[in-house]
């Protein structure tokens, strides 16, 4: 496979490529950043590991589109990141011009690629992404809340001893209207596990306050569903939702052939916290 990294000189991006590598899901990554010294040292960098993982990935590193040409897979991860008390919404702004233009210029270089949103707030700029590289729906989405199922899984796992193959999800918008859904095989006191939400749901901002943002658990989540993208499976990604008419954190099919919202039945109050994410997810997209 065959992936771009567009931001791929910054924490991220280079993190990613690293992860890529480490886990053998890509046979040649192209960090693309507009900083072009950066990032051909954070690809020689990573190059310079492939001996010690018996790999034979191509990773180079500049600042040309024209090198996406070919890709499978393009993941933005350019953009301004979060600071200490911003939420991701108040990113929207300036994120939006930035992901839109980056959008045009892969459906430009790399028509038959599928387009992999990472930048905040993802579900909004997923919906731009798409609308900007008239790619089908199918061909792009977002991380969504699949990193936050991640870190509930993880939690859950150090806090209440959960299996980390239970049915336990994040839905909805990656950001503060996000909430849990549970199938676990026996019962849990519910508070614990609304404990154990609220820390997810505050979790990145307590790693931002303290180390400036987050990059280890970010990457290792892209890499999981480029792992996926390969092999087949299910993610809570950014998909697009027909009754809603954008993109939410949602259960997934993944594949090749396109990310689609898999068969997943839903309680009325689940139903209801999906609208209410929609209608934050909506109104950011106006805005």
């Amino acid at each position: 496979m065959k992936v771009g990294i567009v931001g791929g000189a910054g924490r991220v991006g280079s993190t990613v490529c690293y992860t890529l590598v480490l886990m053998r899901q890509a046979d040649e990554v192209y960090l693309l950043d507009r900083d072009s010294r950066r990032a051909e040292g954070e690809a020689m960098d990573v190059m310079h590991t492939l001996s010690a993982v018996g790999s034979d990935a191509e990773v180079r590193g500049g600042s040309e589109y024209g090198e996406l040409e070919g890709s499978d897979l393009v993941i933005v991860t350019a953009g301004a990141p979060r600071k200490p008390g911003m939420s991701r919404l108040e990113l929207r702004g300036i994120n939006r011009e930035i992901v839109g233009e980056i959008a045009a210029k892969v459906a430009e270089h790399a028509p038959e690629s599928m387009l992999f949103i990472v930048t905040n707030p993802v579900d909004v700029l997923t919906y731009h992404a798409w609308r900007a590289s008239g790619f089908p729906r199918e061909r792009v989405f977002g991380l969504g809340t699949y990193l936050d199922t991640v870190r509930l899984r993880s939690i859950l796992r150090k806090e209440l001893g959960v299996g980390y193959g239970e049915e336990a999800y994040i839905f909805g918008e990656h950001g503060d209207s996000m909430f849990p859904v549970f199938r676990l095989s026996r019962e849990y006191p519910e508070g614990r596990l609304m404990q154990v939400y609220e820390e997810v749901r505050t979790s990145a901002m307590k790693v931002i306050s303290s180390k400036g943002g987050t990059w280890f658990a970010p990457a290792l989540a892209i890499a999981k569903v480029v792992e996926a993208l390969a092999k087949g499976g299910r993610c809570t990604l950014s998909t697009y939702l027909e009754e809603h008419g954008l993109y939410l954190g949602y259960l997934a099919e993944v594949s090749m052939r396109g990310v689609r919202r898999a068969e997943f039945e839903l309680t009325e109050e689940e139903r209801r916290m999906l609208q209410r994410s929609a209608e934050v997810v909506g109104r950011a997209i106006e805005g």
